[in-house]
């Protein structure tokens, strides 16, 4: 008989952050889906076949991260954001070691689409990220903070995006953004607000296709640099440093965030904290009120 991931297992080696949601993008796409079936084991390119579960586990492997940016965009069109973030990842592991990973239920992370059920929130490229993550180091809780913290950050303060697929329509130009948050209605209006392209168009499925992929790719980079143990200082927020050393827990106790603060809170002019743009204007307030 067909051996199964029951949904605890599923559900309790998945690590998902508390209360974490999201997705941003739709799920139609250039070119034919990716299955979500249990992948069957086979040797790989390096000469790496299938090994069992006592041997392997849930443990992570380095993968290439430009393979894997391709096969999420590929995959994209299937189930959008966190569904292609996950599956890539995940189907790379199987084809290189069977199980855990060829039982592993991803399709389940179609949930995260347009930022939860398209409600706007947690994108899921960063949902899939941390879902990840967690997987990976469901124990170590500072370096799983450490790698999503580096991830959210990357996200919401780079020029995005930057993966241009192979086969791109030569017509079809996208321009980059920096999200300046990680809910997806924030990041996706701050696209719309530079691209002067509607949320509903398939230049803006392009986008969040793309920033898929060059998620992953980010994502896979860290999680190699961490699984080699190099020393890179991961990058963090300086805005939500700046904003917690006065409102988080050592003084007025009244604020738990990473995120930057100033995409959804003006501050008013005692405040000195400005927003990381890498080099591009950003208003956050301009977004927000339609300006």
């Amino acid at each position: 008989m067909e051996k199964r991931l029951t949904r605890r297992v599923a559900l309790s080696s998945l690590g998902l952050i508390s209360g974490g949601i999201l997705a941003s993008g739709c799920t139609k796409g250039l070119v034919a889906p990716v299955s979500a079936e249990p992948v069957t084991p086979a040797a790989n390119g390096n000469g790496l076949g299938a090994s069992s579960e006592a041997d392997h586990g849930w443990k992570y492997a380095p993968l290439n991260a430009e393979e894997i940016a391709d096969r999420a965009y590929a995959m994209y069109p299937d189930g959008g954001c966190m569904y292609s973030m996950v599956g890539s990842v995940i189907s790379a592991l199987a084809e290189r070691f069977g199980e855990p990973f060829s039982q592993f239920p991803y399709s389940m992370m179609r949930y995260g689409e347009g930022g939860v059920g398209k409600w706007g929130s947690l994108c899921g490229v960063v949902n899939g990220a941390a879902a990840l993550i967690g997987l990976f180091y469901p124990e170590d809780q500072n370096t799983r903070e450490k790698l999503i913290e580096a991830f959210a950050y990357w996200y919401e303060s780079s020029e995005l995006p930057v993966y241009v697929p192979k086969d791109a329509p030569q017509s079809m130009e996208i321009p980059k953004s920096v999200a300046g948050s990680i809910l997806c209605h924030f990041s996706v209006g701050a696209w719309c607000k530079v691209s002067g392209y509607p949320a509903f168009c398939k230049e803006k499925t392009e986008r969040c296709r793309r920033l898929t992929a060059d998620g992953v790719r980010f994502l896979v980079t860290i999680l190699n640099e961490s699984h080699m143990q190099t020393n890179r200082e991961l990058p963090t927020s300086p805005t939500a440093k700046a904003c917690n050393d006065c409102h988080g827990k050592a003084q007025l106790a009244d604020a738990m965030v990473k995120m930057n603060c100033q995409s959804c809170h003006d501050l008013d002019p005692s405040h000195s904290v400005q927003p990381v743009t890498n080099g591009t204007e950003f208003n956050p307030a301009q977004i927000r009120s339609g300006r």
